[in-house]
């Protein structure tokens, strides 16, 4: 029987899909199927640029292109996820696989190369194995070509969209994604023809259509959006930022981050500070028996605490590698601050006022030293309790130079106005002089009356009462004589609170010109006028002087604590000694995170504000 020739039959590759209404795409040759599930089309680059796969095929290699791959059977199925893109010119190769993707090669050098490598990730023990980086890239799928190269079919092309106010919020949503891909790769395109090798990163286009809004963010590495959201809660925090107020510019400005980001990162950067530097809220004991006001006493006892050696764990290493601690010489000088009470004292009112010496308020001559020591501090009159810090030395506890400032300023103006009132000339006159003067001067003041017929007037901060100290004209409220007398005793004393605050001037020299200025005083008024604070700046700054002249009186100043009390009393107190706070939490505990905070911003390098980009305006 005659044998019959039976014809081979070959196994012609097929596309399966139904792309781009489907972004799957099921490629079979009769050997080997690959899944393709397309993340993003690309485009062709325009020549020179457009390379070519090697080998007789010569396959168009596009740019911008993603594309999730499944091959292989059973235990040997394996996904991953490839990436097309050129750079400088020339197309890097991009694989990404494991778990969640968390692992990569690439290869400038073709996409078989980066397939191999990948295959020999996946399959360490079948060293033999190779496989086509045409196929696992999908360089080859001509729906893919088609469809960069924009061959449509007829009915495709004749397709008629649905108007955009008809859409369904999943259509809006399609449409958006379609189009910024597509835009993004024909930015990239275009772009390599204007910037060349310098590759064009779309990171945010707006557009709108029929009144109709649209913004897309293009992925923005998570570093940089986190380092984002931090600079933003440094300056809601650094610049006492409320929430709401921030939620509302944000619902006008959509470029501002959204607000439940930025708490959501102010959540977790206080949570990690509070775990380098806890936070730990105590009841103090009650003994203060001169206070009758329940509200205070009750606030008085509320307290929180952290840990001074978990700060300087935090912030040492940042101060030795900025060269601003010697490592060769690790000595810390540490200052705290605190007001008489702090050494167990009476308040200033007192007979036996002065921390540092024996002097009673009937005897103020000007011979008076620093005497008293810590050891046998109970001892000394006016002394009643036990000192916070019993050791550090008395002459150790330097008085704060913007507080003598301040009470001796609010001594001589009292004198000034009680002077006015003793010769019945505080009238509406000399009141409307004082506020004309005062505006003169740059100072906002009023004056006003209270029910009982009393004259009240505005509190000045430190800055005006500086402003009033140096510059108010008393010509315009008393005779010339009396006048050139007072601006006399207040120029004197501007300029000894100067010479306090310089680091290296002589001691011996200031307390001559503190005496004179004393002097001065007692001819102008009576020796009961006379305040403890004046009492310290003639007979005990000298000392401190002398014996931290290393520091400098000014480096014990108080003026940035008094800033931050206002600015925490306003913020957190909402103006008020009430315990205060947000969502119940204790204002404390809002303050000393808030405090964490502020040292995360100075030791962690926070980047305080973003390049701005270059705009201009097309028509």
């Amino acid at each position: 029987m005659p044998k019959v020739k039976s014809k081979k039959i070959e196994n012609v590759p097929k596309e399966i899909t139904d792309y781009p209404k489907s972004d799957s795409i099921l490629y079979t040759d009769g050997k080997r199927s690959y899944n393709y599930k397309i993340k993003q089309e690309g485009l062709y680059p325009q020549p020179p640029i457009l390379a070519y796969t090697q080998g007789k095929n010569k396959y168009k290699i596009p740019n911008g292109y993603c594309v999730e791959t499944t091959w292989g059977r059973g235990e040997k199925k394996k996904t991953v996820k490839c990436f097309i893109n050129y750079v400088e010119g020339k197309p890097l190769f991009k694989i990404m696989y494991g778990i969640n993707f968390s692992e990569e090669v690439q290869s400038n050098i073709s996409s078989t190369t980066a397939a191999n490598a990948v295959l020999k990730k996946l399959f360490p023990l079948n060293e033999k194995s190779l496989i086509s980086g045409v196929h696992l890239f999908g360089i080859h799928l001509i729906t893919l070509k088609q469809a960069r190269e924009n061959i449509r079919s007829t009915k495709e092309n004749n397709i008629q969209l649905i108007s955009l106010e008809h859409c369904s919020k999943s259509t809006l949503n399609k449409r958006q994604h379609k189009f910024g891909n597509q835009l993004k790769q024909h930015v990239q395109v275009e772009g390599s023809k204007i910037y060349g090798k310098d590759q064009v990163v779309l990171k945010q286009i707006s557009y709108s259509i029929r009144d109709m809004d649209f913004q897309i963010d293009y992925e923005e590495k998570n570093d940089i959006k986190e380092k984002k959201l931090i600079s933003a809660v440094q300056a809601i925090d650094l610049n006492y930022i409320p929430r709401e107020g921030y939620r509302a510019l944000a619902a006008v400005e959509s470029n501002l981050q959204r607000e439940w980001a930025i708490s959501k990162q102010r959540l977790k950067l206080t949570t990690e500070m509070n775990q380098k530097i806890p936070i730990a809220l105590i009841n103090l004991p009650l003994d203060f028996d001169e206070y009758s006001n329940s509200e205070i006493i009750q606030n008085i006892k509320k307290g929180g605490t952290r840990s001074v050696k978990d700060i300087l764990k935090y912030i040492v290493p940042t101060l030795i590698s900025n060269e601003i601690l010697d490592i060769n010489n690790p000595i810390i000088h540490l200052r705290v601050s605190g007001d008489g009470r702090n050494v167990g004292f009476n308040s200033a009112n007192s007979k036996f006022f002065c921390p540092w010496c024996q002097v009673s308020k009937y005897d103020q001559c000007n011979d008076w030293k620093i005497s008293k020591k810590m050891e046998n501090i109970h001892k000394y009159p006016g002394h009643n309790r036990k000192p916070l810090f019993n050791m550090i030395p008395l002459d150790n506890w330097v008085p704060d130079e913007l507080h003598i400032l301040l009470r001796i300023w609010d001594r001589l103006w009292c004198l000034v106005l009680a002077e006015l009132k003793e010769f019945n000339q505080f009238d509406d006159i000399c009141r409307d002089e004082i506020v004309k003067e005062m505006n003169r001067i740059g100072v906002n003041f009023q004056f006003w009356q209270e029910k009982s017929n009393t004259w009240n007037h505005t509190s000045l901060m430190g800055d005006d009462k500086k402003k009033v100290l140096k510059n108010f004209n008393f010509k315009r409220i008393l005779p010339s004589s009396r006048a050139n007398a007072i601006r006399e005793l207040w120029d004197h004393f501007h300029q000894i609170y100067l010479n306090l605050k310089l680091k290296n001037y002589d001691a011996q020299q200031f307390r001559f010109e503190a005496e004179d200025w004393l002097e001065l005083f007692k001819v102008l008024y009576m020796p009961s006028d006379i305040t403890p604070y004046m009492h310290v700046l003639v007979c005990h700054m000298s000392e401190f002087m002398k014996r931290h002249k290393q520091f400098g009186i000014k480096a014990f100043s108080c003026a940035a604590v008094e800033k931050k009390n206002h600015q925490q009393v306003t913020h957190f107190f909402r103006q008020t000694m009430k315990d205060g706070g947000k969502n119940k939490k204790s204002a404390i505990t809002d303050i000393l995170e808030y405090e964490n905070r502020v040292l995360f911003y100075l030791f962690d390098n926070v980047e305080t504000s973003t390049p701005k980009p270059k705009k201009i305006n097309l028509k």
